[in-house]
């Protein structure tokens, strides 16, 4: 497994040459979301899609 560090490196190396920092940033931030709603998962620290309208829902109100 790699350290945060390498991986980071790695992802900016993937970006195309004219990215710009905004761009880099994002995609950053888009693995890290990603990463954290694996992890997540793989805990069992998720609800249902209707719990989640539920709570959607009682907000509105």
């Amino acid at each position: 497994m790699s350290t945060a560090k390498e991986h980071l490196t790695e992802l900016i190396k993937n970006q195309p040459e004219d990215s710009s920092e905004a761009d880099i940033v994002r995609e950053l931030a888009f693995d890290l979301m990603i990463r954290r709603g694996l992890m997540d998962a793989e805990a069992n620290r998720t609800i249902s899609n209707e719990d989640m309208g539920r709570r959607i829902r009682s907000w509105q109100n």
